[in-house]
């Protein structure tokens, strides 16, 4: 059976202030971290997975592992692994967009599995470039990975852009996230909501 997926947009980021797109890879704003903080309480407080029955999985990028570090630590506590994966990354080739090298991203974050992070990133190309047709065929591609995962539970920490092409649903807010099962649905998979919850603490 494939696993549940909890999928959430990462915390409020320097960038989405002023929607200042040239800022490279920024992290989270002080608003941003207690987001996360209040992510933290409202999961905690419900999850119903024992921690062998999950996985994180998070983008390469500041502002998500940032998310992961402040939102879901709770959950690394119990020994969750946390593993780092270019499809998830966002999907412009605006500096905010653009990752750190990869033997930077695993001196800041010696923690975290870089294991599985595809070698060609933080390049844009093949997969990764910034097109309307391989959006399509990155969004495919993570869900068959997600599919095949044997893990009860996984909790994706993304982007507004990229959830947007996986979903073609609305745009998630900041710390939004919502719930998923994955469903075979005309020779591709789709994601089923759930339920939904939007975090928006009053801040």
């Amino acid at each position: 059976m494939a696993p549940i997926i909890i999928l959430i947009r990462h915390g409020e980021a320097l960038h989405n202030i002023n929607d200042d797109w040239g800022l490279p890879d920024p992290g989270l704003t002080e608003k941003g971290i207690e987001q996360c903080k209040a992510l933290a309480t409202e999961l905690e407080s419900k999850f119903p997975f024992a921690p062998n029955e999950c996985r994180i999985v998070v983008s390469p990028l500041t502002r998500t592992l940032q998310t992961v570090q402040y939102g879901l630590q709770w959950l690394r506590d119990r020994g969750v692994p946390t593993e780092v994966r270019a499809e998830w990354q966002e999907t412009t080739n605006n500096p905010c967009d653009i990752g750190k090298e990869p033997l930077i991203l695993q001196n800041e974050w010696p923690d975290l599995d870089f294991s599985t992070l595809d070698l060609v990133y933080p390049q844009k190309t093949g997969l990764y470039e910034a097109s309307e047709e391989a959006f399509q065929r990155r969004a495919s591609f993570a869900k068959r990975w997600l599919f095949k995962r044997p893990e009860k539970c996984i909790v994706v920490v993304s982007h507004s852009g990229f959830i947007r092409r996986l979903l073609k649903g609305p745009r998630f807010r900041n710390l939004e996230y919502r719930t998923y099962e994955l469903v075979e649905e005309s020779g591709d998979l789709g994601l089923k909501e759930m339920n939904r919850d939007i975090i928006t603490p009053e801040l």
